[in-house]
């Protein structure tokens, strides 16, 4: 069966559209973004009386994320007299969407001075040039929808990658023991602190080590410092058993 094709001036349809959107309050978020997608899909086709949608492609085109809310909304637009849904009786077959022209026109005015409008008349022929151009057409827009998708997506904003920061040349095992030595601290430390952070890359928190005195710095004062009568407290046990002299073992306990 052949289509036939509506003369649709889409600026005055979108403002009556919206003006029904203003007065009735029960439509919803997800009815409006799916009308557009519909709308957009119909503009591209040229306004044909029936629209084969494909259910995949809409669903992707208006960003509703479930079959159920989908399914609702078409029979919502359909309720309030925007649009009539004939859904497939097949699960492989697309469904036929046929959207109420919303700004009653004549049909035999002139359109052809009208760059809102789209005529299916093509000049050089001057018959109708629809079913001639249809697999064109089809492809065309096909191809134009995959790319306004793919331009969607890459359109999203990104967050801005943070400046890279240049670590600093890494430093000598010498100059680590002379700064160790240089704070009273033993070459072996100085060594535990060098080859920690060679293993790691030169990096504290995933972060390169910009200034590795500060981290040295905070190495050492993590270094447990005893008191000089730390050793002196100490019991030593060498020689045996430490006992009392006073104990009796002739007695018991």
């Amino acid at each position: 069966m052949k289509n036939q094709y509506l003369n649709i001036n889409f600026i005055r349809h979108l403002n009556a559209f919206y003006a029904l959107v203003h007065e009735h309050e029960r439509l919803r978020a997800n009815d409006i973004s799916l009308y557009m997608a519909l709308f957009q899909l119909w503009n591209l086709e040229h306004f044909p009386v029936s629209l084969m949608v494909n259910r995949s492609l809409v669903v992707r085109l208006c960003g509703i994320g479930s079959l159920h809310t989908y399914i609702q909304c078409l029979k919502r637009l359909d309720s309030f007299g925007l649009l009539t849904y004939e859904p497939s009786e097949r699960p492989f077959q697309q469904s036929v969407i046929k959207i109420v022209p919303l700004e009653k026109s004549d049909p035999h005015r002139a359109v052809k001075n009208d760059p809102h409008m789209w005529s299916n008349k093509d000049p050089a022929m001057g018959s109708d040039s629809a079913s001639h151009t249809g697999a064109i057409l089809h492809h065309f827009n096909n191809k134009q929808i995959n790319n306004f998708i793919n331009e969607s997506k890459t359109a999203r904003p990104q967050k801005k990658s943070k400046d890279k920061i240049r670590a600093p040349q890494a430093p000598e095992l010498e100059a680590i023991c002379t700064y160790f030595r240089a704070a009273a601290q033993s070459d072996k430390e100085a060594e535990l602190f060098y080859f920690h952070y060679k293993a790691i890359g030169w990096t504290m928190s995933g972060a390169p080590i910009l200034d590795w005195k500060a981290a040295a710095e905070k190495w050492i004062s993590r270094i447990p410092s005893f008191k000089n009568n730390t050793i002196a407290n100490t019991t030593s046990t060498i020689g045996g058993l430490r006992s009392r002299g006073d104990e009796r073992y002739d007695e018991p306990f």
